[in-house]
């Protein structure tokens, strides 16, 4: 009787430890789905504002280039010329034609083809003065009338201000397809881009349901007793608001949505990014969890069978076993997130640096090499990071190729000293594993202790932007963060594009002079930028901010077509021209067509390839490992290259014979050597060797006689400096010309 009664109360208690067990599992499940929805909310959302920015890059792109051929029809009256002589930059710029109509409604395009487009609306607002792109039109000219198009057209004015017609251009619908990218989820999720009456433009995605050609009823016929949902998205359209959330279809799934506008200056335009991810995504990563929880359930059933000892045993296991799911990287094999926030707990009062380290660009690897591969990288990045941490520190992998470290440290110095070693170590990756060259971004935030591991990534991560997209720099401390600088460059940023269709951008020039006669024998261009008020915002301050959002192409762009067109003019007005040299920065080069577009503007303006010389500083010999067929491509096409600031600080004598420079300008820094002794020797000893290898000298920053004079015993072919003159305006530096003459 007294076993039975012991057995009941054994019984008893395995269904109350049972019953607590599941409990805790569920708990802990529900914990985990719901961390879980937020990290997709949060990546949906990072998703959406990365394809707006695509897409609003896209599109003012093709504004820009739009604006700039419009601004080349204002000077000339025979428009029909001018746009057949466009032809050729429709398939550098992605466009299916170029057109022009006038002021009778009548369109003549760059292939050929007239048409009456009156009744366009873009040629309606067109007439308005106002830019404008169309939602997507079925093509009407031409062979291939069932493509889906979209027209882009900016107002043309002649020389009194007034519109005498519309410039437009057509641009395929699917073009929008290659701009979309959607990394995450493993391609299940959809992504549209919508007008704001739900209309659907264009669309990614797999799953993609071909169906839905309006939004609104997707999420309508979708979620039909869910009205509230369809009627916050038509609300929220109309007044250009962003927001993410959770939605229930008819079948009580969930679905996760998210929705920005796109920022694009055209009359009436309303273009929404709409992102879904459907249940499918949370059921992917919710099943290895389902599986282990019913694998438990059948555990239990036999532990109640077999005694209460074997019971708890597994009930321990299994419980080790849900905390590897919920704070275990599954790539890794280390920390998340999760977990490097709950052991954060124990730094609360520690002194240290939290480092927001990233990979630039990483996506190449997974296009390059496969995702398989993609994750091995993350794998070895994972292994050097946990072998530069020591016992007491502690690392995670928060998502993709993002990762969160806390070193304990006091001296910056040292954590300087460690983050270029864990540099150093990642960027070897890329040889171990033949895969595209590691660029590793780090931002680096100094805490007194620990005491929000959210905020404090969080502020790693502003620290980071500060780097991201930039070439020169590998990581930035959070003390670094200018935040006056960051509304001035804001400022900055928001005023190129008028600045750069009002031509607020001008052309300097810096002569360069005979060693022996003093004459001018050429010149550097140089980009200044006036501001409204009549004063001149430095180089200084714009060039670093245009390298690191791109339009640093487009400026370079803008100085070289002034420059041919400028040496046009000249010619045409009998004045004498001489080599201009125009720089182009490292991230132009990046741009596999470069010298094909740069060849086209020249041969545009018809001007010979020997008076526009090209300037290629030596920080993008460092970067770019193809520079060697690029400057071959160059010369291919008949230009000059000159290989700027040599001395600077990167020079490798080796480089001067591997690469087929026509030109090496000496820094200023080597020219700030005459009078020292041993710097005048190594002076010597650089342009002896540049002129037995065929190359010419010139000499910038020279400032004084005796600088001129040394230089000019060692035959250095021209000089550049305050010596004989500052940098030109263009009236200045056309006067000098003809005196020249």
């Amino acid at each position: 009787m007294k076993q039975k009664k012991n057995g009941f109360f054994i019984t008893i208690l395995l269904l109350l430890i049972s019953l607590a067990f599941i409990v805790t599992v569920s708990v802990v499940f529900n914990n985990i789905k719901t961390n879980l929805e937020r990290e997709i909310i949060s990546s949906l959302s990072e998703e959406a504002e990365e394809n707006a920015a695509l897409i609003e890059k896209e599109i003012d792109a093709k504004f820009g280039v739009l604006q700039s051929f419009a601004n080349e029809l204002s000077s000339t009256g025979d428009e029909i010329a001018e746009i057949r002589d466009m032809q050729s930059f429709v398939e550098v710029y992605n466009f299916r034609r170029m057109g022009f109509v006038d002021l009778n409604g009548i369109a003549k395009t760059t292939d050929g083809f007239e048409k009456d487009l009156s009744f366009r609306e873009f040629y309606q607002v067109g007439l308005k003065g106002e830019s404008f792109i169309t939602e997507s039109l079925q093509e009407t000219i031409g062979d291939y009338t069932e493509d889906m198009i979209n027209i882009l057209s900016v107002p043309v004015y002649d020389n009194k201000g007034e519109i005498k017609g519309v410039l437009f251009a057509t641009y395929l619908t699917e073009k929008f397809h290659e701009v979309i990218f959607s990394d995450s989820f493993q391609g299940e999720g959809y992504t549209y881009i919508v007008a704001g009456d739900g209309d659907v433009i264009s669309s990614y995605g797999d799953g993609m349901q071909k169906e839905y050609d309006n939004i609104f009823i997707y999420t309508g016929d979708a979620a039909q007793y869910d009205d509230a949902i369809q009627e916050k998205v038509e609300n929220d359209m109309r007044e250009k608001i962003s927001r993410v959330g959770i939605g229930v279809n008819e079948d009580n799934d969930k679905y996760f949505y998210c929705y920005k506008p796109l920022e694009i200056e055209s009359a009436d335009m309303n273009w929404y990014i709409f992102s879904i991810e459907p249940k499918s995504v949370l059921d992917e990563r919710m099943h290895p969890i389902m599986r282990d929880i019913q694998f438990l359930t059948v555990i239990l059933i036999c532990i109640l069978v077999m005694a209460n000892i074997i019971f708890l045993y597994y009930n321990v296991r299994r419980r080790q076993e849900l905390f590897r799911l919920a704070y275990k990287d599954s790539i890794t094999g280390g920390d998340n997130f999760s977990n490097f926030k709950e052991k954060a707990k124990k730094y609360e009062n520690t002194e240290g640096y939290v480092i927001a380290l990233d990979i630039s660009e990483f996506k190449l690897v997974n296009n390059v090499c496969g995702n398989a591969r993609g994750d091995e990288v993350l794998k070895a990045i994972w292994d050097v990071i946990m072998a530069n941490c020591n016992d007491n520190e502690q690392a995670a992998r928060v998502n993709a190729d993002r990762f969160v470290i806390f070193w304990i440290e006091r001296s910056k110095k040292t954590v300087t000293y460690r983050i270029e070693k864990l540099i150093n170590e990642i960027e070897g990756i890329s040889e171990q594993l033949s895969v595209p060259r590691l660029y590793p971004v780090i931002g680096i935030r100094a805490v007194e202790k620990l005491d929000d591991a959210d905020k404090r990534y969080g502020e790693a991560l502003r620290a980071k932007a500060l780097v991201k997209n930039r070439r020169d720099r590998h990581y930035a401390f959070y003390d670094e963060i200018d935040y006056d600088t960051i509304v001035e460059n804001k400022k900055l940023e928001n005023g190129f594009e008028k600045a750069l269709a009002d031509k607020k951008f001008e052309v300097w020039y810096q002569p360069k002079f005979n060693s022996h006669t003093g004459k001018i024998v050429g010149s550097e261009a140089l980009i200044r930028w006036r501001a409204d008020d009549g004063s001149l915002i430095s180089p200084g301050r714009f060039i670093p901010l245009f390298e690191k959002n791109g339009n640093i192409i487009r400026l370079d762009e803008y100085v070289f077509r002034e420059v041919c067109r400028q040496q046009k003019e000249w010619q045409e007005e009998g004045i004498q021209i001489l080599p201009e040299s125009v720089n182009i920065s490292r991230f132009s080069l990046y741009y596999s067509n470069v010298v094909e577009k740069y060849e086209r503007i020249i041969n545009y303006y018809d001007v010979d390839h020997k008076y526009v010389q090209i300037e290629i500083t030596e920080s993008a010999i460092i970067e770019n490992t193809v520079i060697v067929e690029l400057i071959q491509k160059f010369h291919d096409a008949g230009f000059d290259i000159l290989l700027d600031d040599f001395g600077s600080g990167y020079s490798s004598l080796a480089s001067l014979n591997q690469m087929p420079f026509d030109t090496i300008k000496l820094d200023k820094s080597l020219v700030d050597y005459v009078g020292n002794e041993n710097g005048e020797k190594l002076l010597k000893f650089i342009v002896q060797l540049v002129q037995s290898l065929g190359m010419k000298i010139t000499a910038e920053g020279v400032e004084y006689k005796e600088q001129l004079d040394f230089l000019e015993n060692l035959n250095c072919d021209d000089i550049q400096g305050f010596y004989f003159s500052k940098p030109l305006m263009l009236a200045d530096f056309s006067a000098k010309l003809t005196e020249n003459n």
